[in-house]
């Protein structure tokens, strides 16, 4: 997309950049946790890198600045990636004091933290409870729904969820915004009863909470497996390697020889690297070097530096070859 393409209406040309700055973000946690990062997505140090990637972008400029109120012309700049210094409310809900985000971002972390002996089902479960924590505690001040996507988004990764980033939570969450509200503000009631939990939040209203999310998943595997049609994904792989050549695309154009062996990985899935010369034609070194490039570019991934390639569909690929399935924002 080019600016060209942009619509005229300001605000809408904003909403348009902020989609493209929220896929670059993606890309940017996809890359950080498949690069092995010890951090933990849960911690405070990777919440607020997310947010400052998110709002640095001079696009996001529009975004800084704040309301203070509504129905007022006072307004305050926001500092991408500073915890609120500021106490709000947002609809109902009364988000906790600033003073007193540091140590609850901390409980946050030592609550939720993931442990390798923890089962995949634990893990997920863990990811999606956490997401309505972190919206409780509105840490910014404003760009917490984003945020906190983004965070699930990480962590999501880090637990190596099979098939993530070909499918995208966020996306399910904007179709059904209304029960997702509706099932954060559920999580958000004060306990009902002596065995609605031991916390003061309501347990009950979490179970809804992380019930909503898993249907939301599943809801969008679904829909994933229903777009996967190979007739179908070959033409959009075809407009997006010829647009990435003509560099109308915001990423490094595709090296030569790269719609030869996208589109054979995109028919058998798997492939040894030695077969890589027979399908583009050439010897050795050059394909050994596409290999690489396409490595280095995000492309596709190999569990080892000799083990069998495979199509890695990131963020900005994803959004291109699956229209609709990454998420408005």
């Amino acid at each position: 997309m080019h600016d060209q393409d942009f619509l005229e209406d300001t605000h809408q040309k904003n909403l348009q950049q902020l989609s493209l700055v929220y896929i670059e973000v993606q890309q940017y946690i996809e890359k950080l946790f498949d690069d092995g990062a010890s951090l933990s997505p849960f911690s405070v140090t990777f919440i607020k890198d997310v947010h400052s990637q998110l709002y640095t972008k001079p696009q996001m400029k529009p975004f800084l600045k704040i309301k203070l109120d509504k129905d007022a012309n006072t307004s305050i700049d926001m500092v991408a990636g500073k915890l609120r210094e500021r106490n709000v409310a947002i609809a109902q809900h009364k988000a906790p004091l600033f003073n007193e985000l540091p140590t609850l971002l901390n409980h946050y972390e030592y609550l939720y933290q993931i442990y390798p002996y923890h089962t995949q089902a634990r893990k997920l479960i863990h990811a999606m409870a956490s997401h309505h924590r972190l919206t409780w505690l509105h840490p910014f001040l404003d760009g917490n729904g984003r945020t906190s996507r983004l965070v699930l988004d990480g962590t999501l990764n880090a637990i190596k969820l099979e098939g993530y980033g070909l499918w995208n939570i966020s996306r399910g969450l904007a179709r059904d915004e209304v029960n997702y509200r509706k099932n954060l503000a559920m999580a958000d009631m004060v306990k009902q009863g002596t065995f609605d939990g031991r916390g003061p939040l309501s347990a009950k209203g979490l179970k809804s909470h992380v019930h909503f999310m898993l249907s939301t998943a599943l809801d969008q595997i679904t829909f994933m497996h229903s777009s996967l049609r190979l007739d179908v994904l070959s033409v959009r792989m075809d407009k997006y390697i010829k647009l990435s050549r003509e560099e109308l695309l915001e990423c490094d154009p595709l090296p030569k020889y790269s719609d030869l062996l996208l589109k054979e990985l995109l028919l058998v899935g798997e492939l040894p690297r030695g077969k890589v010369k027979e399908i583009i034609g050439t010897k050795d070194r050059t394909a050994s070097t596409l290999i690489k490039e396409l490595l280095e570019l995000d492309y596709i991934e190999s569990t080892t530096a000799k083990s069998p390639i495979r199509l890695k569909f990131n963020a900005f690929f994803a959004s291109y070859l699956f229209p609709g399935l990454l998420p408005p924002v």
